[in-house]
């Protein structure tokens, strides 16, 4: 599921980073002596939210995704485990109406029909054996049918499972949706002057190029980056039309033979820290607490980042609520 309802091009040129809606609205005019630092606080805290709406989406893609791939799996399973449990009922079925005829004869009717005590004594060790053959025949059917039984009862926990992660989705989709419509409604109470101003501070305007300095590797990076800069942002997405945050870093560094994980979070884990007063081009660049806002750095203090569903990739400053970054190559 992707969100790609785009709001008025005017929010277009005010939206920096992902953005995620926990419930704040967004009331009307406000009497502030500084209505433009007013909308920057709100749209600020709408972008946060909607970072943090992404990185719970990408989260429950990847427990979905893992769903589906038990899903497989335990189906795979339970049609060998049946072929195994129908391969044995003929000899269950045989033992079952022997046992239902009567098929033994007492010890001591054995004894006198035997001509010696040696037949008499071959015949009984046959007749153990053959109950011992008999016995495992059942204890193993009775395993296998409930392996079967768990392995059907799995597969209803994780069909649950499935179901709970696309309930989730649905809602983290209408709340994402709720941000936007709070976005726009930020933006409608400034007047034109004033959203002039308002993008003057939170965009960068200009031919955006990549700074000096950063491997070839880390320059093919940015390059690349910078190439999807104008396409849109939808949650979950990884190109080549559309991206979210972590799927445009994911795909960019895929271009240099890195793997990354769909997930602002988890892309933490990879390369070395790097102090803000040190980044070069090509560096991942982390925002928020906790962390869900990712984007590449391209030097002269400035990222190139799968902003909103409004702005989508885009060329913007450092903005305030940086956290940390690390150097991959």
């Amino acid at each position: 599921m992707r969100l790609t309802r785009m709001v008025r091009p005017v929010l277009a040129a005010l939206c920096g980073a992902a953005v995620i809606f926990t419930g704040m609205v967004v009331g009307g005019p406000t009497a502030s002596a500084d209505p433009i630092s007013d909308a920057k606080a709100k749209l600020d805290d709408l972008q946060q939210q909607t970072s943090q709406i992404e990185q719970s989406y990408n989260d429950s893609q990847a427990r979905l995704a893992a769903a589906q791939q038990q899903q497989t799996q335990i189906t795979s399973e339970i049609q060998t485990q049946q072929a195994e449990l129908d391969a044995l009922k003929p000899t269950i079925a045989w033992i079952v109406t022997s046992q239902r005829q009567g098929a033994s004869i007492d010890m001591t009717a054995s004894f006198l029909l035997n001509d010696t005590p040696d037949t008499f004594l071959n015949n009984m060790a046959t007749a153990a054996s053959v109950n011992n053959l008999i016995n495992e025949q059942v204890a193993r059917y009775v395993s296998e049918q409930q392996r079967l039984d768990d392995l059907n009862a799995s597969l209803q926990t994780t069909i649950a499972t499935e179901n709970t992660e696309v309930a989730n989705q649905k809602q983290l989709l209408d709340q994402a949706q709720a941000a936007q419509a709070a976005q726009q409604q930020t933006v409608d109470q400034l007047t034109a002057a004033q959203a002039a101003a308002l993008a003057a501070q939170m965009n960068f305007s200009g031919t955006a190029t990549a700074g000096a300095g950063g491997s070839a590797a880390a320059q093919a990076v940015v390059a690349w980056a910078l190439q999807q800069v104008g396409k849109a942002y939808t949650y979950g997405g990884v190109g080549p039309d559309s991206f979210d945050c972590s799927g445009l870093t994911m795909v960019a560094y895929s271009q240099v033979g890195i793997a990354l994980p769909h997930s602002a979070s988890g892309q933490t884990a990879f390369g070395t820290p790097v102090d803000r007063s040190q980044l070069l081009p090509g560096d991942l660049v982390f925002f928020y607490s906790p962390i869900s806002h990712v984007a590449i750095y391209i030097g002269n203090g400035l990222i190139v980042h799968a902003s909103t569903p409004a702005t989508g990739v885009k060329v913007s400053p450092i903005f305030g609520a940086y956290a940390t970054a690390r150097r991959l190559v």
